[in-house]
């Protein structure tokens, strides 16, 4: 989205978009460049990456860098943000987790199979060789600092080297400047050209020795505890929150655009998550700010018109003329 936002600010040329954005394609949705990316026997360097959209900017900065030899991708898909990570790393807690997305989240693409997918980032992780380097790179976003501490835990048995890199915090050090500031709530976020520089300097990443590691695992056994379905982000922590802890702000977002239109008629249950999304200091996903949406729906306090399947085919009007 912020590469889009910068050609619309003409800080972003449309024709290097069009090629970061096809190379990003190849790299994530390509099934033989899946596999290329895999950890081998010749690699010295595994980064571990959260979410499609990230692996794709970082597969492309290590490409332009000319490391794709030396250096291997492993992605987290999943979102730890939102859904129950109860007993996450056993099967139980993965079936609890597939059972809520599939009763709360719309998703128009095939049925997700989580423990497909766990099998599949376990087998990867199983290739790494004894003497590569394991760098986990995360933001300070619920989902990221929970995917850090779930890779901690899934790395424990191993004793190869563990490094983190505080991405969107390295990014603002290294690239803000007083009258150009661009705050990044997610890795997602962030350009490849960027990464590409992050990725030659050595002293951005955080040696973990055996007590730090340590903490992270225990962290996340903590984390797997909780019931909850919700987490945000506080100043560093990890903080489980009520299911409807956005429904206020949600219901804000309504009026705000039902004031900026000068009406009170339907308006596109994606414009409202959208501008939820834009103007939201934590980093949820919009497929969670849509089942809110619904659910405000449910209880009255939203108007529909449509078939609410997708966030594309109904719109919503607050219930109070």
């Amino acid at each position: 989205m912020l590469m889009i936002d910068g050609v619309e600010n003409e800080h972003y040329p449309k024709e290097k978009l069009y090629d970061d954005l096809l190379e990003m394609y190849k790299a994530v949705l390509t099934p033989k460049k899946q596999q290329q990316w895999e950890p081998s026997d010749s690699c010295n360097q595994v980064h571990m990456a959260f979410g499609d959209s990230f692996a794709g900017s970082l597969k492309l900065a290590i490409k332009k860098l000319g490391r794709e030899d030396s250096d291997k991708v492993i992605t987290f898909r999943d979102r730890y943000s939102i859904g129950p990570i109860w007993q996450l790393h056993e099967e139980t807690g993965r079936m609890k987790r597939q059972q809520w997305f599939f009763d709360h989240i719309n998703n128009n693409e095939e049925e997700e199979d989580f423990e497909e997918e766990h099998q599949s980032l376990m087998r990867q992780i199983s290739l790494i060789p004894p003497g590569a380097a394991v760098t986990i790179w995360s933001s300070m976003n619920a989902g990221e600092q929970v995917g850090l501490r779930y890779a901690a835990y899934l790395l424990r048995n191993m004793l190869n080297p563990i490094a983190t890199i505080p991405v969107s915090d390295v990014s603002s050090r290294l690239f803000n400047r007083p009258d150009l500031s661009v705050p990044y709530n997610h890795s997602g976020e962030i350009p490849s050209d960027k990464l590409q520089v992050i990725l030659g300097e050595d002293s951005v990443s955080i040696r973990l020795n055996g007590d730090s590691r340590k903490v992270l695992e225990n962290e996340w056994l903590e984390l797997a505890q909780q019931p909850e379905v919700l987490r945000i982000c506080i100043d560093g922590n990890v903080l489980p929150v009520g299911e409807d802890y956005f429904d206020a702000y949600l219901m804000e977002t309504v009026e705000k655009l039902h004031s900026g239109r000068g009406d009170r008629d339907f308006i596109k249950s994606a414009r409202v998550v959208g501008e939820a999304l834009g103007y939201c200091e934590q980093y949820v996903g919009d497929e969670y700010f849509e089942y809110r949406v619904r659910e405000l729906i449910y209880s009255g306090r939203l108007k529909i018109k449509g078939v609410p399947r997708a966030m594309r085919y109904y719109s919503v009007k607050s219930n109070v003329d």
